[in-house]
C-alpha cells in the first residue's frame, strides 16, 4: 500500500468528517442525522475502496464496452425514468429502492476507464483521425450531450475537460484537441443561453452590480463566512453563516464553513492535502509500467483535485456558482462512493508498480547470480 497517499485520504476523510458534522448541526432537528448518514456512506465507501484496491485494475480492459454500455443506459435511463415519474426537478439521480445516485459521478468514472482504455489500444493510429480520433471525440461529445440536457452543465463541461486532458496526454494531436474545445465550449454558451437560470449565474459572476439578496446571496455570505474566519478562525462549531445565512451548508459550500472555523491556516490545511494527493497521483502515474495505468491513474487524480479546485473556486467568488462536491469533505454518498472507487483503483496501480519493480530487480539479482 502507498502509505503516503493512505495518510492523506485518512486525514483528508476525517477531518472532512468532523467539518461536515459542524456544518451540518442545524439542518436537521437531530444535529448528528448527516453525520450518521456520512458515516453510514463512508463504510460503504471504505469497503468498496478496499475491495476495487485489491481487483487488477487491469481487468478493466475487457470490460471496456461493458462499462460504455452500463454508462449510456444508465444516462439515457434516467432521463427517461424521470419523465415517467413526472418530476419537475432535474434528472440526475436515479432511485433503487431506498437508495438514490447521482449518475454523473458515476460516468465520469466509467469515461476515465473507457478513455484511458482506448487511448492505450489506438496508440498506433492515433494519426488517422477519423478511424481513430473522430470516435472517440463522438463518445465523449454524446456523453456530455446526455449529461448537460439532465440538465447537468457542470458536471458535462467538468467530464469533457477531464477527457480533452486524457485525450492530450495520450498523444492525440493538439489541433484536434483545440477544434473540439472551441466548439464544445460554444455549444455549451449558447445552451447556457437557453437556459434562464444558468444563464443568470453566468451575468451574476460577471456583473460589478450583484443583488446579494437573491442571485448572490450564497456567494456573498460564503465570502463574508471566510473574511470572519480571519486567519486562525472562530473555533470549530462557531460558525454563524451555517445557522442564519448559507442553505445547506454540508454539501456544495461546506469549504466557507471549515475557512470560517479553521481561518485562513486550516483552509490552506487543506488545500495542501488536496494538492498533496494530486502530487501523489502523478507519482503513481510516472511509475506506471504501462499507458493504460498511467492514463488512468493520471485521470483518476486529476479528477479529484479539479473538483476540490472548482468547489473552492465557486465558494470564494472566483468562479460561477456550480453544484460540484468536494471531495471526502461535502456531504453526499454518491460522489464519496464513486471518490472511494477511484482511489481503490488508484491504490492498486501503486501496488502493480510495486510488484512490478521487485519482480524486475528479482530478475536482475538471478541474472546477476
Amino acid at each position: 500500500m502507498d502509505k503516503v497517499l493512505f495518510f492523506i485520504v485518512i486525514i483528508l476523510f476525517v477531518a472532512g468528517s468532523v467539518v461536515m458534522y459542524s456544518a451540518s448541526t442545524s439542518q436537521n432537528p437531530d444535529s448528528a442525522h448527516y453525520l450518521k448518514r456520512h458515516l453510514m456512506n463512508g463504510t460503504i465507501a471504505i469497503m468498496l475502496g478496499m475491495a476495487f484496491s485489491r481487483f487488477p485494475h487491469q481487468y478493466f480492459r475487457p470490460l471496456r464496452y461493458v462499462i460504455l454500455i452500463g454508462m449510456y443506459a444508465m444516462l439515457i435511463g434516467v432521463l427517461f425514468y424521470n419523465k415517467v415519474m413526472g418530476f419537475t426537478h432535474p434528472a440526475r439521480w436515479l432511485y433503487i429502492g431506498g437508495f438514490s445516485f447521482q449518475v454523473a459521478d458515476f460516468v465520469r468514472l466509467g469515461m476515465i476507464i473507457f478513455m484511458a482504455d482506448y487511448l492505450h489500444r489506438k496508440q498506433p493510429d492515433l494519426n488517422d483521425f477519423k478511424s481513430s480520433v473522430l470516435p472517440a471525440l463522438v463518445i465523449v461529445a454524446t456523453v456530455v450531450a446526455l449529461i448537460a440536457i439532465q440538465p447537468d452543465l457542470s458536471s458535462s463541461l467538468m467530464i469533457m475537460m477531464l477527457c480533452l486532458v486524457l485525450f492530450y496526454l495520450g498523444n492525440i494531436q493538439l489541433s484536434h484537441i483545440s477544434g473540439f474545445l472551441s466548439l464544445g465550449s460554444i455549444t455549451a454558451l449558447v445552451y447556457a443561453w437557453s437556459k434562464p437560470y444558468m444563464w443568470k449565474r453566468i451575468m451574476t459572476f460577471f456583473s460589478d452590480n450583484v443583488d446579494v439578496a437573491n442571485e448572490g446571496f450564497q456567494v456573498h455570505h460564503s465570502l463574508m463566512g471566510l473574511a470572519h474566519g480571519g486567519i486562525s478562525g472562530v473555533g470549530l462549531g462557531n460558525s454563524y453563516v451555517k445557522d442564519l445565512f448559507l442553505p445547506e451548508p454540508h454539501t456544495d459550500f461546506v469549504f466557507s464553513i471549515l475557512g470560517e472555523e479553521f481561518g485562513f491556516v486550516g483552509s490552506s490545511f487543506f488545500l495542501l492535502l488536496f494538492l498533496l494527493l494530486f502530487l501523489r497521483g502523478l507519482r503513481i502515474a510516472r511509475n506506471s509500467t504501462d499507458s493504460f495505468s498511467m492514463l488512468l491513474a493520471i485521470g483518476i487524480s486529476f479528477s479529484l483535485f479539479s473538483f476540490a479546485m472548482v468547489n473552492i473556486g465557486v465558494v470564494t467568488g472566483i468562479l460561477p456558482t456550480t453544484g460540484l462536491p468536494l471531495p471526502l469533505i461535502s456531504y453526499g454518498g454518491s460522489n464519496l462512493l464513486v471518490t472511494a472507487i477511484m482511489l481503490g483503483i488508484l491504490f492498486n496501480i501503486s501496488s502493480s508498480n510495486e510488484s512490478g519493480k521487485i519482480l524486475s530487480s528479482e530478475r536482475v539479482l538471478n541474472i546477476d547470480l
